[in-house]
């Protein structure tokens, strides 16, 4: 029990964390964004390399709201024939898709990691800003590794309850 507790502590301290990386990486998109239209049709001047940095910052966003539904399992489903499987099943259905999940988001992550370190070694850049692709793809590893950990943790008795409560 009591690890359930600390388990549900430390998934809502990941969704709270979540919450406020994507929400400030968006607020500075939209900023950017407003920035470089202003700047780009009154004065002729856009932001340099403003549609390279809102691409890092959406994908930032992308997989930190990944983390934030995992932790909550509230992602969009479509039930075109699943419904007739869990009939059958419920509690073998739901651990399925909970393992799929699993191991669905550690591929990812491992890709990730995999292609950080590549770019690592290749010293890879960005096209305009000429910044170290490395940097970029390690930190979306590290957010697919944060959604990882709390698929995990949300599979916990009491997880999903904590998640939904912030």
């Amino acid at each position: 029990m009591n690890s359930n507790r600390s388990g549900s502590r430390v998934l809502t301290w990941i969704v709270t964390t979540l919450e406020l990386v994507s929400s400030l990486v968006l607020v500075a998109m939209m900023v950017l964004t407003f920035v470089d239209v202003i700047g780009r049709y009154f004065f002729g001047e856009p932001i340099f390399g403003a549609t390279e940095i809102i691409s890092m910052m959406l994908a930032i966003v992308i997989f930190s709201g990944l983390g934030i539904a995992n932790a909550r399992d509230d992602h969009i489903s479509v039930e075109l024939i699943d419904q007739h499987i869990r009939r059958l099943s419920p509690r073998v259905y739901d651990a399925a898709i909970k393992l799929l999940s699993v191991i669905v988001m550690g591929i990812i992550a491992y890709v990730l990691f995999s292609q950080a370190l590549e770019n690592h070694h290749q010293n890879a850049r960005t096209v305009v800003l000429e910044m170290p692709l490395s940097i970029v793809t390690m930190s979306i590893g590290l957010l697919s590794v944060i959604s990882l950990v709390s698929l995990i943790i949300g599979m916990l008795p009491d997880g999903k309850a904590s998640a939904d409560n912030t």
